[in-house]
């Protein structure tokens, strides 16, 4: 919006071209940059209010990720308006649709928080957090309150925004990554519990990594667009102010694609985090449960469920799943993820000592064992083997 105009012309090169600019552009006439943006405002427009109708979907997230893409969108508003229609008086009130910006991180980071976890855990924000947001509001209310589209045009053609702008560019680069480093750490913290309750990766795990690497790709660019234009004079083409909003419509495509293509995963409940104690079972219930999970394993099989969890088991041990995990945490030194996914590479190496892999292929054969992807199977055999199901079965032919 119009920071983009800051950056990418001197301040008296804008009093001298804009004109040029609007007689070069007209607003009948669109270009490319133009079409991509449209795109993204009407898929953005529709996302944010299909979102809100997912059946059985996780409400208290939903909203705010809802919220997340109208502002987007409504910021692809903005940039279109702005350079479709360039006079002073847009100019001056484009500052309406950058009353977002300090909001973005802080409602990534509260979406992050609550897709993840249970409405029970992680239930606390700050309202400090949107602070900044607050101060901007004011900030500009004072900026219309004082000035009009022809006073402010002046003052900003003799310089005197410079200053301003660029405080209000940078610390909003530094407050979106603030935020996403945070929702990264939240993810990972995620992982961790999950690998104590479940057998398998949920699938919020792929979504919210490419969500927060989509959203740092879009804040990489502009934080080098910025320098490229500040610094270096505009040294690399390929870093201009449309490459950051053209990458913003795919944002917006991603979120599209996950939430309409697999809406279930929109709620997500996990077990809380087990808390290590001090002997939490007696030497007979350890051993007791000992001989029960080895049976289960096994007699039972029961490793070959893909969806087995950490609470499926501990049902089935009649016990409670936090004596489950303090079980395999400390007798066991493994998480409920690596124990199950042993044993499925153990009943993979069977079958390839019985030579079904000459019938079926190696995805096949994982599959049939319990695990839900190759990707994943891959990585928990290399973790029991130290090798790569190709490489193992290769020698496996050799010997």
């Amino acid at each position: 919006m119009f920071m983009e105009y800051v950056c990418t012309h001197s301040y008296f090169q804008f009093q001298r071209n804009r004109y040029f600019y609007i007689q070069q552009y007209p607003p009948f006439m669109f270009e490319l940059i133009d079409v991509i943006i449209l795109i993204g405002i009407s898929q953005g427009l529709f996302l944010s209010l299909t979102i809100l109708r997912i059946p059985k979907a996780n409400k208290r997230a939903n909203i705010i990720l809802a919220l997340l893409i109208f502002i987007a969108t409504y910021m692809l508003i903005g940039r279109f308006l702005m350079f479709r229609f360039l006079t002073k008086a847009t100019f001056f009130y484009t500052w309406i649709f950058d009353l977002p910006l300090y909001l973005f991180g802080p409602l990534v980071f509260l979406y992050t928080k609550r897709l993840l976890f249970h409405k029970n855990e992680e239930k606390t924000f700050s309202k400090w957090h949107f602070l900044p947001a607050l101060v901007f509001l004011a900030g500009t209310l004072a900026l219309f309150v004082i000035y009009n589209p022809d006073t402010y045009f002046e003052a900003y053609s003799q310089g005197k925004f410079k200053v301003i702008f660029n405080l209000v560019f940078v610390s909003v680069i530094v407050s979106n990554m603030y935020y996403l480093f945070r929702s990264f750490v939240l993810l990972k913290q995620f992982r961790k519990v999950s690998k104590e309750s479940f057998s398998f990766y949920q699938n919020p795990v792929n979504y919210l990594t490419y969500f927060l690497v989509a959203l740092s790709t879009i804040i990489v660019i502009w934080t080098l667009t910025f320098v490229n234009n500040q610094f270096l004079n505009r040294f690399f083409q390929i870093f201009t102010y449309d490459l950051v909003w053209a990458i913003v419509p795919v944002f917006i495509f991603v979120i599209g694609y996950y939430s309409l293509r697999q809406p279930d995963l929109f709620r997500v409940v996990t077990e809380k985090e087990a808390k290590v104690q001090k002997k939490r079972l007696n030497e007979m219930e350890i051993s007791f449960l000992r001989g029960k999970l080895d049976a289960l394993m096994i007699d039972e099989k029961l490793y070959l469920e893909s969806e087995l969890t950490l609470v499926d088991v501990s049902k089935k041990l009649q016990t409670s799943s936090n004596n489950l995990s303090w079980l395999l945490n400390n007798v066991y030194k493994t998480t409920f993820y690596d124990f199950i996914n042993s044993y499925r590479v153990k009943e993979f190496l069977k079958k390839v000592e019985n030579e079904e892999h000459l019938q079926h292929t190696i995805l096949a054969l994982s599959l049939d064992v319990g695990f839900k992807s190759k990707s994943t199977f891959n990585k928990a055999f290399k973790l029991t083997m130290n090798d790569t199901p190709s490489n193992y079965i290769k020698k496996h032919r050799a010997a």
